[in-house]
């Protein structure tokens, strides 16, 4: 079965990789959201899993 955030799945998302603008990564995925006051930001895997 496959994973929903790898291999073909994730590069039909428009923007899927790019620059997190928490931790400010290059080249990494940005498949996660995360809530900053109002605001729904994507963000990288590490920064997602942060509390």
């Amino acid at each position: 079965m496959g994973k929903q955030r790898r291999g073909r799945g994730i590069k039909k998302t428009p923007n899927w990789r790019g620059t997190c603008r928490l931790c400010g990564r290059t080249g990494v995925k940005l498949l996660w959201e995360k809530v900053i006051g109002t605001e729904k930001v994507k963000c990288c895997k590490i920064c997602a899993n942060q509390r």
